[in-house]
């Protein structure tokens, strides 16, 4: 809980224009940002390109953040996976394809690779564990749903088709198993967001 009130406090500070709140609020978080971009775009160097988008809103746009919806941890995540999929999509519409076979999939690459220490590394392994452990608990409609949509980045319609499955169907697996998520993981991660 405390690093959630200091993350508050930094968020406060860089809505301020303080440099050094900035940076420490991007050590403590740009390896999870990063690992998150990366998963769902499967590319490091498109990914690093997003963080840095990420972290530049963070700076140019603090008024956005509200501690009323979520910690800033949720706040990152939800950036990172909006952007991400924003850039995934963008790569589709314009017929981009790249190698991915050069690209390692982020559960093995180790966190250091965004410039984390071994602390880093212990963090995000604890909370990829947790989050698999979460993960375990949801039916396997609600995991397949959930993985798609947060992972893969497909709209609630292009899920549905590849599903062949009503769209309320799908949205309603992913509202419930975002729910059961949000259980597992409590107050830890400051929520997932449903909306």
């Amino acid at each position: 809980m405390q690093a959630t009130s200091d993350d508050r406090t930094l968020m406060d500070g860089i809505a301020a224009g303080d440099a050094a709140a900035f940076q420490e609020l991007y050590d403590r978080h740009a390896a999870q940002v990063f690992a998150l971009c990366r998963r769902i775009l499967k590319h490091g160097p498109e990914a690093e390109d997003v963080l840095g988008e990420i972290f530049w809103e963070v700076w140019e746009r603090a008024d956005r953040y509200s501690a009323a919806r979520g910690t800033p941890a949720a706040y990152l995540a939800t950036l990172a996976r909006s952007r991400a999929i924003d850039r995934l999509r963008r790569r589709r519409r314009e017929g981009v394809n790249l190698d991915l076979e050069a690209v390692q999939d982020v559960a093995t690459a180790p966190a250091t690779a965004a410039g984390g220490g071994p602390y880093v590394e212990a963090a995000s392994s604890e909370q990829r564990t947790q989050i698999r452990r979460a993960m375990a608990g949801l039916s396997e409609a609600e995991c397949q749903a959930v993985e798609m949509s947060f992972f893969d980045g497909l709209s609630h319609a292009e899920i549905a088709a590849a599903l062949k499955l009503p769209l309320g169907t799908v949205k309603s697996r992913i509202r419930q198993g975002l729910l059961r998520l949000r259980g597992a993981l409590g107050e830890q991660y400051g929520g997932v967001e449903t909306a």
